[in-house]
């Protein structure tokens, strides 16, 4: 049966004992071929592991090659997706854009257009004017082909928004609504 053995703890031990291949061969009655085949290969069979572990006086096991346990790598993958999994789910669930200086934007989804000047909120916005932006609000008589209800317009951006809930609070207005759009410029 053919093991794999850690070659390199091998060559380091003949090398600490000043050792050469041949010498080895000799204290430990295995032959020079073999010794060049398990520093070149790291394969043995358990009979000559046994016979290396008593020429360098150690234990057999410790000259094992022991590869990563299936369980600690499984394990360090699972816990690495599992961040990676957590780290995207946070910025899909509060994805955040300042679409104007000091709004703020939150959605579960959010969708950036081809040509970067429009952004689309979806699902549980959250969008919060702070009392500081100058803004107006407008309704939308014709509802857009999207089914935009309202607009709010500020120096620089313009969002247009569905199902809206809005109320004040402590730092502004807090618009509540089932899709945002914003544009980068007024419309």
């Amino acid at each position: 049966m053919e093991m794999k053995i850690n070659s390199k703890l091998i060559v380091k031990l003949r090398k600490e004992k000043g050792w050469s291949q041949q010498h080895l061969s000799l204290v430990s009655g295995v032959s020079l071929r073999t010794i060049q085949r398990v520093e070149n290969e790291g394969n043995t069979s358990i009979e000559t592991l046994k016979s290396l572990a008593s020429a360098f006086e150690t234990d057999f096991n410790s000259l094992i090659f022991r590869s990563p346990q299936p369980n600690k790598v499984l394990k360090k993958t699972i816990t690495s997706f599992a961040l990676l999994f957590s780290l995207a789910t946070c910025v899909f669930l509060t994805s955040t854009t300042t679409a104007s200086p000091g709004i703020e934007v939150q959605a579960e989804k959010m969708i950036v257009s081809q040509d970067k000047r429009d952004t689309t909120f979806l699902g549980d916005v959250i969008m919060v004017i702070p009392s500081t932006v100058p803004f107006e609000i407008s309704t939308i008589e014709n509802h857009s082909s999207k089914g935009y209800q309202l607009k709010i317009t500020t120096d620089g951006s313009s969002f247009l928004i569905s199902d809206a809930r809005i109320t004040r609070v402590e730092t502004g207005l807090e618009v509540r609504a089932a899709e945002v759009q914003a544009s980068n410029a007024t419309e």
